[in-house]
């Protein structure tokens, strides 16, 4: 099986390069914006334009399988501008699925964000939920869902839709402005101090990023010719506060916290289902929120601060 990997040098495509490339009898392709890959020449890369047809023909002729993990901006830059959304994320997406769509591709599976399409909620909501996303970012993610079920009519191409909950884990840059969990670590070792913007009750979902790679990668092993959607989400929806509690425990240093008027692009509470997910893949076991900041905390700590 031939598998592309569009945003391989991000923080959830390394982890999930890493993983695929630990199964036999598949083969790699990775794509990105930047000049080089950070895998060096271990796998064939290339610097991919989204828009460009003829670059997107040639190489994705002999490609099975899409993994789309493409994504130019975040929540709260694209709250101050709206249009970039459409302009970075959906139409290059649009430009390219078109272009894959009338080729060999027999599925695309992409990285959605279950943080920002649901919109506000007071209770656990599912894959059929409903969905009101509030901010520029989630109501985009949530349009490239609904053309993926467009060109699924139109040209027989199948997806996989993984809603990721908020994602931490060793390599995450911190300087695009996501990352709570990272963030926090990191200006605990650099300033001994953290900011929560609101009071510190916004309840959300964390996951460890190895856990997302290994349910990415078993889509691989299902059906390749059906569509499915998932929340991928651990079991640990927890508060800001909570959270601060956790690092408490893990954390050495001693650190102060700083409250902050509340962002307008922040969903206050989401509690998302996991059953279908775990349901799809029985044997897999969620990373222990404290374990998994344990391993960050460490990973960061000698990596950028020695």
């Amino acid at each position: 099986m031939n598998v592309a990997v569009i945003g391989s040098n991000g923080f959830i495509g390394s982890h999930l390069t890493q993983k695929l490339s630990q199964v036999p009898h598949i083969s790699i392709f990775l794509f990105g914006r930047n000049e080089f890959s950070i895998f060096k020449n271990k796998y064939p890369y290339t610097q991919l334009n989204l828009s460009d047809t003829n670059q997107i023909k040639d190489n994705f002729k002999n490609i099975d399988v899409v993994y789309y993990l493409a994504s130019a901006t975040i929540p709260s830059s694209s709250w101050e501008d709206p249009t970039s959304e459409l302009e970075k994320n959906l139409l290059p997406f649009m430009i390219f699925t078109e272009c894959v769509s009338k080729l060999n591709v027999k599925k695309i599976i992409f990285v959605s964000s279950a943080g920002t399409i649901y919109g506000p909620s007071s209770e656990k909501v599912f894959e059929y939920s409903d969905k009101q996303p509030f901010s520029p970012y989630g109501i985009i993610k949530l349009t490239i869902e609904h053309f993926l079920n467009y060109f699924k009519a139109k040209y027989n191409i199948n997806y996989d839709i993984f809603r990721v909950s908020n994602v931490y884990g060793e390599g995450q840059d911190t300087s695009k402005g996501l990352g709570i969990i990272n963030t926090f670590i990191e200006n605990i070792l650099s300033k001994g101090e953290i900011q929560i913007f609101g009071n510190g009750e916004n309840t959300r979902n964390y996951v460890y990023v190895k856990d997302v790679a290994d349910l990415l990668y078993f889509s691989l092993l299902s059906n390749i010719n059906e569509s499915n959607i998932y929340n991928v989400a651990s079991n640990d929806t927890i508060s800001i506060n909570q959270l601060i509690s956790i690092l408490n425990q893990v954390i050495k240093e001693d650190f102060k916290i700083t409250y902050t008027r509340k962002r307008q692009s922040d969903n206050s509470f989401i509690d998302l289902d996991n059953t279908k997910i775990l349901k799809s893949n029985p044997d897999f076991k969620f990373t222990n929120i404290k374990d998994g900041i344990t391993q960050t905390y460490n990973y960061i700590k000698s990596n950028k601060f020695q």
